[in-house]
C-alpha cells in the first residue's frame, strides 16, 4: 500500500472544505462590518447625548436670574 494515499484528498472534500473556509470568512466578515456599525452608533449616541447635555446647560444659563 502506497503510505502517499494516507494524504490523498479527494476533490470533492478539498471543495468542500474551501467552500467552507470561504463561508466562515464572510461570516467573519460580517462581523466585523456589525461591530464597525455598532461602534458607530455608539459613537453618534454619545455626540447625540453631548448635544442635548449641551442644550440643557444652555437652558439653564439662559433661565439663571440676572
Amino acid at each position: 500500500m502506497n503510505p502517499g494515499f494516507l494524504f490523498y484528498v479527494p476533490p470533492a472534500i478539498s471543495y468542500q472544505l474551501s467552500a467552507i473556509s470561504y463561508q466562515l470568512s464572510a461570516i467573519s466578515y460580517q462581523l466585523s462590518a456589525i461591530s464597525y456599525q455598532l461602534s458607530a452608533i455608539s459613537y453618534q449616541l454619545m455626540c447625540y447625548a453631548h448635544a442635548i447635555a449641551f442644550s440643557y446647560q444652555l437652558s439653564v444659563i439662559g433661565r439663571r436670574p440676572r
